[in-house]
C-alpha cells in the first residue's frame, strides 16, 4: 500500500512546458506581416523598374534603328537640275487634329548596283491608323513609314525624274500605289526635318503658308542655289512607350473632345525619348562647288 502511495505521489502534476503567450504570438505575426508587405513592395518596385527599363531599351533600340536607316538613305541623296528633293514641315494627317509631322522626298543611290538599278525614289512620312489593344479597345497609333520605289518602276508609271516635265516628281508619285512601304517605328510623337544650307542657314521657306524646301527653286532669297542639295539634313525623332501610346491613343480617336486630346498628347510627350541625327548627302559638296562656285551645269548636256 505504501508503494502505491509513493508511486502516486511521484506521478503528481507535471511541471508546465515552455510556450508562447498569445501576446507574443500576435506580436510575431505583426512583425511577419510588416516584413511580407515590405518584401512585396520591394518586388513590385523591382518589377516595375525592370519593366520600364525593358520598355525603354526596346523603344530606344527601335528609334536608333529607324534613325540609322534614315541617315543611310539620306546620305545617298542625289540632287541636281533634274533630280530634285522636297521637304515639307508640319504635315498633319487628314481627319486628325494631331501632331505636326514632316514629309521628305528624295532620290538616292542606295539601290542594287549589280542590277544597274542604283537609283531609288524615297518618301519618309508619318501616318496615323486605328489599332486595338489586347482588350480590344481602339486607339490612334502614329507610325514612321519608309516608302521606296526603284527608278525603273517610277519610269513605267509616268514620272521619270530625268524628264524636265517631272522634275517635281513627287506631285505625281504621291498618286501612284506602287511603293514598297515599311514601318520603321511606331508610337511616333515628333518627326522633324531641318534642311541646313551651305551658308549655315535654314533653307526651308514659306510658300503658301507652308514651310518647304524645293530644290528646284532653292532656298528663299538666295540666288544660284537651285538644283543644289542641302549641306545637311538634320533629323529629330521622338518616340513614346507602347503603354503610353496605347493609353493616350484611346483619347485621340475621332469623337473625343479637344481638351482630352490635348492632355493625351501632353502625356505622350512627357513619357517619350528623343534622338537627333545629321545626314550629309555624299555628293553634296561636289554639286555645291559645281553650281555655286564654278557656275556650270553638269547635267544640261543630258537634255534632249
Amino acid at each position: 500500500m505504501r508503494e502505491m502511495k509513493m508511486s502516486k505521489g511521484k506521478r503528481g502534476l507535471a511541471p508546465p512546458e515552455a510556450a508562447f503567450t498569445l501576446v507574443e504570438v500576435l506580436a510575431a505575426m505583426a512583425v511577419l506581416v510588416v516584413l511580407v508587405l515590405a518584401l512585396t513592395r520591394m518586388f513590385v518596385e523591382a518589377s516595375g523598374i525592370t519593366r520600364r527599363g525593358t520598355t525603354a531599351l526596346m523603344r530606344n533600340s527601335t528609334m536608333e534603328t529607324a534613325m540609322e536607316t534614315l541617315l543611310q538613305d539620306a546620305e545617298s541623296m542625289v540632287v541636281n537640275d533634274r533630280l530634285a528633293c522636297f521637304a515639307k514641315a508640319n504635315v498633319t494627317d487628314a481627319g486628325t487634329d494631331g501632331f505636326g509631322f514632316d514629309d521628305v522626298w528624295f532620290i538616292g543611290t542606295s539601290g542594287d548596283q549589280d542590277d544597274d538599278l542604283p537609283y531609288e525614289y524615297f518618301h519618309f512620312y508619318v501616318t496615323n491608323s486605328i489599332a486595338t489593344n489586347a482588350a480590344g479597345a481602339a486607339y490612334m497609333r502614329f507610325s514612321l513609314i519608309k516608302a521606296r520605289m526603284i527608278f525603273a518602276v517610277g519610269d513605267s508609271f509616268g514620272f521619270y525624274a530625268l524628264d524636265p516635265a517631272y522634275t517635281e516628281w513627287w506631285r505625281s508619285a504621291g498618286r501612284i500605289d506602287r511603293w514598297d512601304r515599311q514601318v520603321l517605328a511606331d508610337n511616333i510623337v515628333r518627326f522633324d526635318i531641318y534642311c541646313i544650307g551651305w551658308d549655315g542657314m535654314d533653307w526651308m521657306r514659306e510658300i503658301g503658308g507652308e514651310r518647304v524646301l524645293n530644290s528646284v527653286f532653292g532656298p528663299a532669297g538666295i540666288d544660284g542655289f537651285d538644283g543644289v542639295p542641302p549641306a545637311a539634313f538634320d533629323i529629330y525623332m521622338q518616340v513614346t512607350s507602347p503603354e503610353t501610346a496605347t493609353e493616350s491613343g484611346m483619347a485621340l480617336v475621332p469623337g473625343v473632345d479637344a481638351a482630352t486630346q490635348r492632355k493625351a498628347r501632353e502625356m505622350m510627350i512627357r513619357d517619350s525619348a528623343s534622338l537627333f541625327g545629321r545626314a550629309v548627302p555624299v555628293n553634296g559638296s561636289a554639286r555645291y562647288n559645281t553650281v555655286a562656285i564654278y557656275g556650270t551645269n553638269s547635267t544640261s548636256y543630258y537634255e534632249d
